[in-house]
């Protein structure tokens, strides 16, 4: 059986990735369909932007996942279009995101979405295993996740989880208010990718708050009261004077003022769960 190693970084996971697909390509003798997945997933690669997921970005994506889809029938569910990829093919890595399978694991690999015609498509891409299709959605559609028909509850439950964990994950990275890029990789590991000719220089990102721990950790303990929960405050009335703006007379003969609902804090410190909350694009 293979020796199962993880990878320092998206450039190297990346880079472990194609040298699978090579030898898959090699190996896949008479088997079309596997030299034509192997190809399609190769070519791919090489036009993809690569996201290395700080921890704490992914403990915020699972609070994301529980905030917007959870306990919600699936032909409910509307994607809303901050969920989109952040270019048109992405993949997304954090160190110990792996799969289990039954007799073997837990294995590494790294979440590959790519937006066609039809919707966003999500795959498992790895060194040690072949490709796996998880499925896909389309954004600002009702019910608007595509899955393979024939699958059991359980693989199916499976599969929407991790598509929709990609769609959590966007609507995170699409903020530029709460987070902020910065070159994957060392120097070293850039380099050498670059000579291999198949990667775009700018192609790697490593991904972290925009607020960093020295702050976050200053803030808490000098600024409690600023270390906010990114939370949503539903549209509300209160008292007001007349001639100010956007007030009404209401039936007690008194003035209010409407308030529209607002999203503030920011997800570094969680996220904290509103049922009413609109779309993440709405955020402070």
């Amino acid at each position: 059986m293979t020796k199962v190693r993880e990878p320092s970084s998206v450039v190297e996971m990346a880079e472990m990735c194609r040298k699978a697909q090579d030898k898959v390509m090699a190996m896949s003798g008479g088997r079309k369909d596997q030299y034509d997945m192997a190809r399609a997933i190769a070519d791919r690669l090489q036009d993809c932007d690569y996201y290395e997921i700080d921890a704490s970005i992914g403990k915020a994506t699972d609070d994301m996942f529980e905030q917007l889809f959870m306990h919600r029938a699936t032909q409910t569910i509307t994607i809303d279009k901050d969920c989109r990829l952040p270019s048109k093919t992405c993949a997304f890595w954090q160190r110990g995101t792996t799969i289990q399978f039954p007799d073997w694991g837990p294995v590494p690999f790294m979440y590959f979405a790519v937006e066609e015609k039809d919707g966003t498509f999500v795959y498992a891409v790895s060194p040690y295993f072949s490709t796996i299709m998880f499925g896909g959605y389309q954004v600002e559609v009702e019910g608007g996740t595509l899955l393979e028909e024939g699958q059991t509850e359980e693989d199916q439950q499976l599969n929407l989880s991790n598509v929709l964990t990609v769609a959590a994950m966007c609507s995170i990275l699409n903020q530029p208010s709460f987070t902020k890029k910065e070159p994957a990789g060392s120097r070293q590991e850039r380099r050498a990718a670059k000579r291999s000719g198949t990667y775009a220089a700018d192609a790697w990102h490593k991904i972290t708050w925009n607020i960093g721990e020295e702050v976050k950790a200053k803030l808490t303990r000098d600024e409690p009261v600023r270390c906010m929960p990114l939370h949503y405050t539903r549209g509300h009335w209160r008292r007001a004077e007349e001639g100010w703006k956007n007030t009404t007379l209401r039936k007690d003969g008194l003035w209010y003022q409407w308030i529209e609902g607002f999203w503030s804090g920011h997800p570094a410190f969680g996220i904290k769960k509103a049922y009413h909350a609109p779309k993440m694009g709405d955020a402070a």
